[in-house]
């Protein structure tokens, strides 16, 4: 428990001040708080009303760093008020709790939103307020709860503030407010901590973990069904996050990105799970492995294909680097020193020479990562200019060969935070989801995807970072990249 107390620490006392205000899921004694905040819809009408509050001037005290802690921890086992209470920190005098119900009509749409505003010390609850939205057609849930809070704002505020001045309370017992609880409840109790031995001391062990509790965003959801089993297709999937090397930021949602692609293979393309080489955070003995050296292709992958039947599949996440000197790009393994490059890197021409010499079928490669030597997360390479990095091989000019990389040589690939993935990897998962195909034939070619990440990719780096990045899409735009 102490660890868990802990997570006081993330909770800046002076943000506990009088128009203070924390947000959280409504949650019914018998569900689970972990598993109410981490649904996706929740976490936007949670945003929503965070957002309202922030533009009126209250602070509004972040919850996600300590959910993020408490769930690396395994404490999820804690009964819902005590993790409420870890949240509130013992400073929050009260809290706003978050329902809601979406009704889906032929003449459109319509959203019922529950706020209930409750003391910290009792859980009493001082004001129950609900509002119904007009219909339309959209199912956007952060849209819908923006609108109606942002309408009813001042409305709250004033009955929040009276039932504070007078005491009320509500009785809740007569009044229907709907669960957001997922189907399935998640089951904890494997996270309970063993009582410790009487005269035994646990051994204390120091470990840099990064947790991977992020929500499920739309992409990670409904993922097409193949249906059919590819028997002899190989991938590689590489998510490379958590570097060793302190001057190198970490690539936030890189494991995130893999493992979510990892999913995809398997269900939406039909490959089978011992087929896929899954590498978080690979060194360069990995890459070296799986992809062989200069001169020697017969890595892991090369053994794994069977000539001239394999579909080869292959995704990185992470971190590439250029050689100024050379132009040429480098992907960068967790134990690389970006000064030192050209000795400890994984050459791009190494990368795609070897994968010349690889007897596949078909070949796509998806390589989501920058190589200007600055990130989304900070500078790999200091004091330099951009470069433009240059790769010939004949994989580059193979008819069975599909190539799609995320930004240009000397752009950086952004992430899209509120859908935690990287945009490009967001916006080509949400493609083969189905929104790519433009013709509704249950295919997504090549040409269609091109389109469609050409279309929202470069936007939304404007729209979300002020840069431009510019995917690059090499191959036959008749080839078909998913079927459903």
């Amino acid at each position: 428990m102490k660890s868990i107390l802990s997570l006081f620490l993330f909770l800046p006392v002076f943000a506990f001040a009088q128009n203070s205000i924390i947000v959280f899921p409504y949650t019914e004694e018998s569900e689970s708080f972990c598993d109410n905040y981490n649904v996706y819809n929740t976490k936007m009408a949670i945003q929503a009303i965070e957002e309202i509050y922030k533009y009126n001037a209250y602070n509004v005290i972040d919850t996600k760093s300590p959910m993020r802690k408490l769930q690396a921890e395994n404490a999820c086992y804690l009964d819902n008020n005590q993790i409420k209470n870890v949240l509130l920190g013992g400073w929050q005098s009260t809290y706003v709790e978050v329902a809601y119900q979406l009704h889906k009509t032929s003449q459109g749409n319509y959203f019922d939103l529950v706020l209930l505003f409750r003391d910290a010390a009792s859980s009493d609850v001082l004001v129950s307020f609900k509002k119904t939205s007009k219909k339309r057609y959209s199912s956007n849930i952060k849209e819908f709860t923006h609108n109606l809070f942002e309408t009813y704002f001042e409305e709250f505020i004033e009955q929040c503030n009276w039932a504070k001045s007078s005491g009320q309370k509500v009785d809740l017992s007569t009044m229907l407010i709907p669960s957001i609880a997922p189907a399935k409840k998640t089951d904890y109790s494997k996270g309970k901590k063993p009582k410790e031995s009487k005269g035994v001391k646990e051994k204390k062990v120091t470990e840099t973990v990064v947790a991977e509790n992020f929500p499920l965003s739309d992409v990670d959801q409904n993922i097409p069904a193949f249906g059919k089993v590819n028997e002899y297709a190989v991938a590689v999937v590489i998510g490379n996050r958590a570097y060793r090397n302190k001057d190198v930021p970490e690539v936030k949602f890189a494991r995130n990105d893999a493992k979510i692609m990892k999913s995809y293979l398997k269900s939406g393309l039909g490959f089978k799970e011992e087929n896929i080489i899954y590498v978080e955070d690979a060194t360069q003995a990995d890459f070296n492995a799986i992809f062989g050296i200069k001169g020697n292709p017969k890595g892991k992958l090369f053994n794994y294909v069977k000539p001239n039947v394999s579909d080869v599949y292959i995704y990185y996440s992470g971190h590439g680097a250029p050689n100024p000197e050379t132009n040429k790009g480098y992907f960068v393994p967790v134990d690389t020193d970006p000064s030192l490059i050209h000795f400890n890197g994984y050459s791009l021409d190494t990368f795609y020479e070897n994968l010349g010499l690889v007897p596949y079928k078909s070949l796509t490669v998806i390589v989501d990562a920058c190589f200007s030597g600055s990130s989304e997360g900070g500078m790999l390479l200091k004091n330099i200019s951009p470069v433009f990095i240059k790769s010939e091989n004949k994989v580059l000019r193979d008819e069975n060969a599909v190539i799609l990389t995320s930004a240009a040589s000397e752009q950086v690939s952004s992430w899209y935070n509120e859908k935690y993935h990287s945009l490009f990897t967001y916006y080509y998962l949400k493609g083969l989801q189905g929104a790519a195909d433009t013709n509704q034939d249950r295919k997504v070619s090549l040409g269609e995807m091109k389109a469609y990440i050409a279309e929202n990719v470069p936007y939304m780096a404007r729209r979300l970072n002020n840069r431009e990045q510019t995917p690059e899409v090499t191959g036959d735009e008749q080839i078909i990249l998913i079927q459903r």
